[in-house]
């Protein structure tokens, strides 16, 4: 996948945190590759963005979701942080088998990311939780896809009364080059067979059918979003139209109001929540 791939693909991820990635990924594509040693030399410190190992706490498996969501590791994590939905799948499964954990939290502070790899993580979750109970605890942000992936889990807990969750939507972006290419003397022929082939080029300003084809793949991906949150939730499809994924976020006890969380939680008494109940089960 290219940078300008990557610029243009669906995202299920807030508009704000979008334009800061497509920002970087465009510098990218010009050629201005990013100076790693700059920028920590800039700040002091290396950025040590690297993903954190899961942590076993009383037998409750603690898997960090921090940072934008992506199906593989790339410049972006190297620079920000983030989130590689094989690598997480790879922990979940780790945990899921080893005997000395009974019990899955995924700690959660995500705007989201890209719709490529959510779907088949939130299967996993979902699937897992019929072995083992998995808890999403939003800890700041579970926004988008991070909640996309959260709500498939066996519940789902905010740390706090300032946690953010929903934003349930997809948003994809077309940019046109034609006239900066222009301007620097580069004309772009582009030979295709298929109708919908480079139906919305990058090289030319986006016509009437390349916008509808774009809105028809956004309408996909959100039903695809809504169906999913509708099974995790236990509700229907309507509700969730009408009272989650309508695009806006959630504060707090907002969240819960809605239907998206169960409750307000810290990590450290879901810990000892989740280990409580696993004793009960095995006196019983």
């Amino acid at each position: 996948m290219t940078a300008l791939d990557i610029i243009t693909a669906p995202w299920a991820l807030e508009p704000g945190r979008l334009l800061e990635i497509q920002s970087i990924y465009l510098a990218h594509a010009r050629g201005e590759k990013a100076d790693i040693a700059a920028i920590e030399a800039r700040i002091g410190k290396p950025l040590a963005n690297e993903p954190k190992p899961y942590t076993i706490s009383q037998g409750v498996a603690v898997l960090p979701v921090h940072g934008v969501i992506a199906k593989r590791l790339n410049m972006m994590t190297e620079i920000s942080g983030g989130v590689s939905t094989e690598l997480l799948a790879r922990d979940l499964q780790a945990v899921l088998q080893d005997p000395a954990v009974h019990s899955v939290v995924l700690d959660v502070d995500s705007p989201g990311g890209t719709v490529d790899g959510t779907q088949a993580l939130a299967s996993m979750v979902r699937a897992g939780s019929a072995q083992k109970p998995i808890v999403a605890l939003g800890n700041g942000l579970m926004a988008s896809a991070a909640y996309w992936i959260g709500s498939a889990a066996s519940a789902v807990y905010i740390a706090d009364s300032t946690t953010v969750t929903g934003s349930i939507g997809v948003v994809q972006s077309h940019t046109d080059y034609s006239k900066a290419r222009a301007d620097r003397g580069i004309t772009v022929t582009e030979i295709t067979a298929g109708k919908y082939k480079r139906i919305a080029s990058d090289n030319a300003p986006l016509s009437k059918e390349g916008k509808a084809h774009l809105q028809a793949e956004v309408d996909y991906y959100y039903s695809l979003f809504v169906d999913a949150v509708a099974k995790n939730r236990g509700v229907n499809v309507e509700t969730v139209l009408q009272k989650m994924a309508d695009g806006r976020t959630f504060i707090g006890q907002q969240g819960v109001d809605a239907g998206l969380v169960d409750g307000v939680v810290s990590l450290s008494a879901l810990i000892a929540r989740l280990s409580q109940a696993a004793e009960a089960a095995r006196a019983r």
